[in-house]
């Protein structure tokens, strides 16, 4: 069927076009609301600038589609197929993405404000200042995907899979993070103010800089991880392992470091005034000041040397 055939059968109030092939159709800019494409297939299809919002798109073939700036709000894409598919600008606000799949999709400065993409697989994406507010994305593979200056506050990425990902200087206030896979993430500059990152593998991810201000980071790991320059104030650390991190002129004010492992760790021009280190472990760590290991143990810290 033709690009023609399918606006004209829309215009005669159908609705309906389930199984139906539109593989590689023209249809740029056109009215497509509420109407359902479940199981079609619009492989290469050009959707840009399309209204679909409201629409059904479950298992639905959008494989190097391009649907840049294209309205898909609240469009059902359960377990649909995006790979390699241009969304450049695109509105998903309040659409159902959950088991999607977007490997290598192209995201940047798409909407996405409360959408469900639990499970979701956005494995090597773009999303370049990408709007995901309250986003839900457990669950959600997101290795080696790239963030940079997203806003993905109060979103939810609790156990997602973040390895190798990009989130340079991106938004994540109060993100749920707990029992994520974060290795090797790159998070320099990230505002990270009051997330959970409770139980969180951040094993060498680079946090440099960032902002990780009242941040819980109980049970987490962050053996090897760069915290240079990090503001960790009000944040707690306790009972994590940081062996052989890196946390030179990091602010540790007012922060919770009990029974933590400092193993190995370089302390150098680190600020640790009001913070609560009974029980935790300085190994072998360097960059401590003489008056600085005096209050340490003072206060209950460990293997002080």
């Amino acid at each position: 069927m033709n690009a023609n055939e399918i606006i004209q059968h829309y215009a005669a109030m159908e609705r309906d076009f389930q199984n139906w092939s539109f593989s590689e159709a023209s249809l740029s800019g056109v009215d497509l609301s509420s109407a359902d494409f479940s199981h079609a297939n619009l492989n290469g299809a050009n959707l840009s600038k399309a209204n679909l919002s409201g629409g059904k798109l479950v298992w639905t073939d959008l494989n190097r589609a391009n649907l840049s700036q294209a309205n898909l709000s609240f469009v059902n894409l359960f377990h649909a197929s995006l790979l390699w598919a241009n969304l450049n600008g695109a509105t998903l606000s309040g659409a159902n993405l959950s088991s999607a799949r977007l490997n290598y999709a192209n995201l940047e400065l798409v909407q996405l404000r409360e959408t469900n993409l639990t499970e979701v697989d956005l494995e090597g994406a773009l999303l370049t200042r990408a709007d995901l507010t309250r986003a839900n994305l457990f669950k959600a593979i997101l290795k080696e995907t790239d963030f940079t200056g997203a806003n993905l506050d109060n979103a939810i990425l609790r156990e997602s899979n973040c390895e190798g990902a990009i989130l340079r200087a991106a938004s994540l206030r109060r993100v749920d993070l707990e029992k994520a896979q974060l290795q090797e993430t790159i998070l320099n500059e990230a505002d990270l103010t009051k997330a959970d990152l409770i139980a969180a593998d951040l094993s060498h991810a680079d946090l440099t800089n960032a902002i990780l201000v009242q941040v819980s980071l109980e049970l987490a790991t962050l053996l090897n991880t760069d915290l240079s320059g990090a503001n960790l104030e009000q944040a707690s650390l306790f009972n994590a392992n940081l062996e052989g991190a890196v946390l030179k002129r990091a602010n540790l004010r007012n922060t919770d470091l009990r029974h933590a492992n400092f193993k190995n760790t370089d302390f150098t021009g680190v600020i640790f005034s009001g913070s609560r280190v009974k029980g935790a472990l300085f190994n072998d760590v360097v960059g401590l000041s003489d008056q600085q290991k005096q209050w340490l143990k003072e206060n209950g810290a460990l293997n002080i040397c």
